[in-house]
């Protein structure tokens, strides 16, 4: 019986002093190195070209008038009247 209760609190006494001791330590921190961030990239703006209503196939120096719903009618032809 004496045996057994030596060893554990042999075990006890040990375990005791390892936990002791690993809260004690001191830790070292590593320092972090600064990353920056990148600059954004600016594209340059395309040029702009105001277009004359009309087809989406038609040319730039075509005239054409807009009926509504998607219809144009070219501003030379005659309505047959």
């Amino acid at each position: 019986m004496f045996r057994i209760l030596l060893s554990s609190l042999a075990v006890l006494t040990v375990a005791c002093v390892g936990t002791a001791n690993a809260a004690t330590k001191k830790k070292t921190r590593h320092a972090q190195p600064v990353v920056a961030e990148p600059a954004p990239v600016q594209v340059p703006a395309a040029h702009y070209r105001a277009r004359t209503p009309g087809p989406p196939g038609a040319g730039p120096n075509e005239c054409y008038t807009d009926e509504g719903y998607g219809r144009y009618w070219p501003c030379g032809a005659g309505r047959g009247e």
